[in-house]
């Protein structure tokens, strides 16, 4: 778990997916990181168990495992979540606000 929250970007990753669910694709959006790089990072808060993961299509999407069985997991993430956004963190809150608007007018068309 300590190794998983020693980067400030996968804590930034964790805080926004307690706000919603995101596929991977999204949060490459969302971060200047490759895609094998959010892979890596995103696998690491899984198997730290913060994360749960499902596939839809061809995208897997995350989401904060709130309901895990550790209670140290659930109050790290009440913590982290309790925690004020720094400014990278809402950067890529807009960030990631611009990628899923782009996606709906797609699927508008």
């Amino acid at each position: 778990m300590a190794k998983a929250l020693s980067d400030e970007t996968r804590v930034r990753m964790l805080k926004l997916l307690l706000d919603r669910d995101i596929c991977a694709c999204e949060m490459q959006g969302a971060f200047p990181l490759s895609q094998s790089q959010i892979s890596r990072d995103l696998n690491m808060l899984m198997e730290a168990g913060f994360l749960k993961r499902w596939h839809e299509g061809r995208c897997v999407v995350y989401t904060a495992d709130r309901s895990n069985g550790s209670a140290y997991c659930r109050a790290i993430l009440d913590a982290i979540a309790a925690t004020p956004d720094d400014v990278e963190l809402r950067d890529a809150r807009l960030r990631l606000q611009g990628v899923i608007a782009q996606q709906v007018r797609k699927k508008r068309r």
